[in-house]
């Protein structure tokens, strides 16, 4: 099932994101497909104001980011896990990213899953970005079951 979004403020993105994220019942894991700027973050941000989470940054040089969840029945943990800087399936497999997305209460969101396209769960929603101009963003979202 894919659905399609038009948004075209950061706030909308966000908004589109808290909605999606009300809709998930338990942990998974979701990958975000975008160029740089294209809305990966911002919409990382509105699944986390969802979760009850305050302050959502970038991990790029951190490469994985945790946070606590507080306001959702079997989410406990959102991990944000960017693999921008990352070159090798070694280097991913350090993070215990199988563990955690089999983990019910965990929620793992990463940017850049084209890395490690060949090792992802086969049960994961992607998301695909696109800049239509400077504001505009078409938000792809395709569950895999």
């Amino acid at each position: 099932m894919e659905t399609t979004f038009i948004s075209t403020s950061y706030e909308e993105t966000r908004e589109i994101a808290k909605k999606f994220a009300d809709k998930l019942e338990k942990g998974t894991t979701i990958c975000l497909y975008g160029e740089l700027a294209a809305g990966k973050t911002t919409f990382t941000q509105g699944i986390g104001q969802a979760l009850g989470i305050d302050r959502l940054v970038s991990p790029t040089f951190l490469i994985m980011r945790q946070y606590p969840v507080t306001n959702h029945p079997v989410i406990k943990t959102l991990f944000h896990l960017d693999l921008y800087r990352l070159n090798s399936i070694e280097d991913i497999k350090a993070f215990d990213v199988e563990e955690i997305w089999s983990d019910p209460e965990s929620l793992l969101i990463i940017e850049w899953p084209e890395k490690f396209k060949e090792y992802l769960p086969k049960t994961r929603y992607d998301i695909f970005f696109k800049a239509n101009g400077e504001n505009e963003r078409e938000i792809k979202i395709h569950e895999h079951k």
